[in-house]
């Protein structure tokens, strides 16, 4: 099994593709993930139910569209939304399901970093040192045509 972690744009996109592509050609389970984390934005009580949905609903949006673009790639998926603080949340997933790769879409404007110390190759050495999954970075200028 391989955990695709996705959200919204370019870099969700190529790594939905580069899912896709390895759960096919290993022939493993692909469950695509998205983590609800309200954490980020900054809004009053009276909002907060209000964020909370449009989230949860994009979340699913978002998740449903992912497992479409492996219909028409041959691939069968699952979905997982989880809700929390997105770092605790996959940790914890990734720990509780044991899946042999999580990957993980870099942002747009991010570059290979030979060192690997741009934020999104340290976030997933981190998860990968914290959960023992390995993690692989995708990067939309590697995986778009």
């Amino acid at each position: 099994m391989i955990v695709c972690a996705t959200r919204g744009g370019e870099g969700s996109r190529a790594v939905q593709r580069a899912a896709v592509q390895y759960a096919r050609e290993n022939e493993v389970k692909l469950i695509f993930l998205y983590v609800v984390d309200e954490s980020v934005y900054i809004v009053d009580n009276v909002m907060r139910s209000a964020l909370h949905d449009e989230l949860q609903w994009l979340g699913h949006t978002l998740v449903k569209l992912a497992q479409q673009r492996g219909q028409m790639a041959g691939v069968t998926a699952e979905m997982a939304i989880l809700e929390g603080h997105f770092r605790d949340q996959l940790s914890a997933y990734l720990r509780q399901t044991k899946p042999q790769k999580l990957l993980l879409g870099a942002p747009r404007g991010t570059s290979s970093n030979i060192f690997g110390d741009d934020e999104i190759e340290q976030f997933a050495f981190e998860i990968g040192r914290e959960t023992g999954v390995p993690v692989q970075v995708v990067r939309p200028e590697i995986t778009s045509s």
